[in-house]
């Protein structure tokens, strides 16, 4: 990202057609701006690193340092260093030919290289950083927002939050002190799974308390931009990786799980996935009537729908080159109902922006939820263990709360747990708690994504209005399984812009962002076959490593070949992939001139394939590390969605997938959990009490040790403490049975 000198500028603005009148100066501006110009650039580098985990920080640190020294340098760059001695195009040199390496291990650190760069040097406001203005982006106006918020009947969630000042502060013990919350059912999670499930027990007369990591914000907490929302909304603050880099991963961190970000495409689960699910993994319910009923269940309660969508300009482009290649392309159902300009714009769901009516879990289930006045929210609240019974049974959740004012244990007790923490979370709370079936955490899913978009003259501005609207199922299915990609239009902000646009050099790069405004990208997203697994390391970080096969990749190369042909049919005079070593697309001359032109194109990318680390991937959805099966030899999870290994313990989320679904997983996950809470609630109805939890084999190791370093130790008053640990641990409780306000109550009693 570097001046581009009086000759690149002006080869930049040539290439700028149909840009609007005045805005030559910007261009010309940006083409000459280094990165080094935007003041904010080193404060957000030094902010993602702090993000990294220790590990990631030491590689990155010892990269730097060998690129700092001459031998180093030499290793990796063949020039002698140290590395920062040699002009900036010598070093964008050493990154295009990291990035097209015959070597994995030097694209995967070309790739590092490079998004790290993207996100620096775009990130912030529109206000502060003069790269999104020449790139036509504006920063939402706030005001305008949340004053068109303020006449709404937007849920407050406060009524029903159990927040760390309303607990008692509970007397210091020799384990760390831990309040009690008493309720019928814990539900770790507020996505779909955990939102529908909440919904369906506290309408049944269920007391449910809710567990979510992520914390609830009213709108006028929101700011609406790239920067903040991803670093307070998503997993690893959007820059997610798989362990060797391939694929970046989505993964939302927040209040309401994904459907406080996703795109509110919404599409039900095929029949082929169905039948597959219940041919290959028992789950007979799936195909028949019952999965029908949870289908259209939820629907009513999500509020999915197809009335008065509207399609923006890049959806139109989609249809419109459908309709002339005579490819089949639809108008999708949206989950909820987005407000007309200026109150809103749906353009910025994915920084978490969703105030219509019955948007998000938040404006639908949870919104249900809270009516019933049985919900308790605990959010900043991270699920460490679930807790047993003498019996073995599932009987409450130990997790740490906190706030801006501190931390505290809380043990939150029921006569059921459900786990809705997605299926990256999910299985590593359930390895947490002991649960040994060899499914857990294995056969994940990613729904791999490719990008590509097309330059028009006029513009498209993409990333305004309701982004997802329209699919095409052209090659969706490929074998006549039902495996194949489906082509959509995504909802990408600068910064992510960015680091889905592969690396050919300075100009071109420089020239793909300021062609933000003028492109329509499409997304083929494929559904899967192959597998990966999700762990925790020794720091508690998350790990994802995924394989993608051969045949995904012909799918998905399929898959490209279609957009790319729908690019040019709509009229788009340049195409751009996603590939590190295949320039971009640039139409001239007639008609057959243009296909001619197409097809030798197309020829390069099946030539070049999907190397891995040589095509720029993501993931929006991940699914199936705890999958149902009718038995503990195929799946971790029965067909009622109780675990094989601990009664009571039911999953409710899209770990439980037994294969990837092939559409966005909102409205199956969602199905899933209305199956699931009709087996909850029987199992509530016949589980009459709570049952003390007996120490995990985790909370035995730590007290021993406590008890180790603590024994003799003096009490408040001076004197060496008498008592043994049991008597210290209950005084370390304080049991919340009644509470004024919020909540009214918390007592575990069904109310009718």
């Amino acid at each position: 990202f570097d001046d581009l000198g009086e000759e690149g500028a002006q080869a930049l603005l040539a290439a700028q057609a149909g840009r609007e009148p005045g805005s030559e100066e910007e261009i010309v501006a940006f083409a000459r701006r280094p990165a080094s110009a935007f003041s904010e650039a080193m404060d957000i580098a030094s902010a993602r690193l702090a993000g990294f985990d220790g590990q990631e920080q030491d590689m990155f640190q010892t990269l730097l340092k060998a690129l700092a020294s001459r031998v180093g340098c030499l290793a990796l760059t063949g020039k002698r260093g140290p590395l920062y001695r040699y002009e900036t195009a010598v070093v964008q040199d050493i990154l295009t030919s990291w990035l097209t390496s015959p070597l994995q291990q030097m694209r995967e650190m070309g790739k590092g290289f490079k998004l790290f760069a993207s996100i620096f040097v775009l990130e912030g406001d529109a206000e502060k950083n003069p790269n999104l203005k020449a790139m036509g982006y504006k920063t939402p106006d706030l005001a305008v927002l949340r004053e068109a918020v303020s006449k709404l009947n937007v849920v407050d969630f406060n009524t029903c939050r159990v927040q760390l000042q309303m607990l008692q502060q509970p007397a210091v013990g020799l384990h760390p002190p831990t309040t009690e919350v008493l309720c019928d059912c814990v539900v770790v999670g507020s996505g779909p799974g955990g939102a529908v499930m909440a919904a369906e027990l506290t309408e049944a007369g269920f007391r449910v308390a809710l567990l979510e990591r992520g914390r609830w914000s009213s709108p006028q907490e929101q700011r609406c931009s790239e920067s903040e929302s991803t670093s307070r909304l998503y997993q690893e603050a959007g820059s997610f990786l798989t362990t060797d880099h391939n694929i970046s991963i989505l993964a939302a961190s927040c209040f309401g799980g994904g459907a406080s970000l996703n795109w509110s495409c919404c599409l039900p689960p095929p029949e082929q996935v169905r039948e597959e699910w219940a041919r290959d993994y028992g789950l007979d319910w799936a195909a028949g009537s019952a999965m029908s009923e949870a289908v259209e269940c939820v629907r009513q309660r999500l509020s999915m729908h197809t009335d008065g969508v509207e399609l923006n300009a890049a959806n139109q482009v989609l249809m419109r080159g459908c309709q002339r290649l005579g490819y089949t392309a639809e108008v999708a159902a949206q989950q909820g109902w987005q407000p007309r300009k200026p109150d809103d714009d749906g353009g910025l769901c994915s920084l978490g922006w969703k105030q219509g009516h019955r948007q998000g879990m938040h404006g639908s289930a949870l919104a249900d939820a809270v009516q019933t006045g049985r919900l308790l929210l605990l959010d900043g609240c991270s699920a460490e263990e679930v807790l047993r019974d003498a019996n073995g049974s599932a009987c409450g959740v130990r997790a740490t709360m906190q706030d801006g004012t501190g931390s505290r244990t809380v043990v939150v007790r029921g006569r059921a747990v459900v786990v809705a923490g997605g299926a990256m979370q999910t299985p590593l709370l359930l390895r947490r708690s002991g649960l040994k079936n060899p499914h857990i955490g294995r056969h994940l899913h990613l729904h791999p994504a490719m990008n590509i978009w097309g330059r028009f003259d006029e513009p498209v501005r993409f990333f305004e209005g309701a982004p997802m609207t329209t699919v095409s199922r052209v090659v969706e299915d490929q074998d006549g399984r039902g495996y194949g990609a489906k082509i959509w239009v995504p909802n990408l902000h600068p910064a992510m812009w960015a680091t889905w646009n592969p690396w050919h050099g300075p100009r071109e790069f420089k020239h793909a962002l300021a062609s933000f405004a003028h492109a329509a990208p499409l997304i083929s997203l494929v559904r899967d076959q192959g597998e990966g697994k999700v762990w925790e390391n020794s720091n508690q970080r998350v790990k994802v490593s995924y394989s993608m096969p051969q045949i995904d990749k012909l799918h998905l190369q399929r898959a490209l070949d279609h957009a790319a042909r729908i690019l040019v049919a709509a009229g788009a005079r340049e195409v751009h992939s996603a590939h590190s070593r295949v320039e971009p697309l640039r139409l001239s001359g007639s008609d057959a001139g243009t296909q001619a032109q197409l097809e030798l194109w197309l020829a390069q990318l099946r030539a070049e394939g999907m190397p891995t680390l040589g095509v720029m991937l993501g993931s929006a959805h991940q699914m199936g590390t705890c999958r149902m099966a009718a038995s503990p030899k195929l799946g971790a999870a029965k067909p009622t969605g109780e675990t094989w290994e601990v009664p009571g313990l039911f999953v409710a989320d899209t770990s439980t997938f037994p294969t990837a679904s092939g559409v966005n997983p909102m409205w199956t996950c969602a199905a899933i959990a209305q199956h699931t809470a009709q087996n909850v609630k029987q199992h509530l109805e016949t589980s009459a009490e709570l049952r003390e939890p007996v120490p995990s084999r985790r909370q035995r190791v730590a007290r021993r040790c406590m008890s180790s370093a603590c024994a003799g130790s003096p009490d408040p008053a001076g004197k060496p403490s008498p008592r043994g640990e049991a008597h210290a641990a209950a005084d370390a409780s304080t049991s919340i049975s009644e509470c004024s306000s919020p909540p009214s109550s918390v007592s575990p009693s069904r109310s009718h």
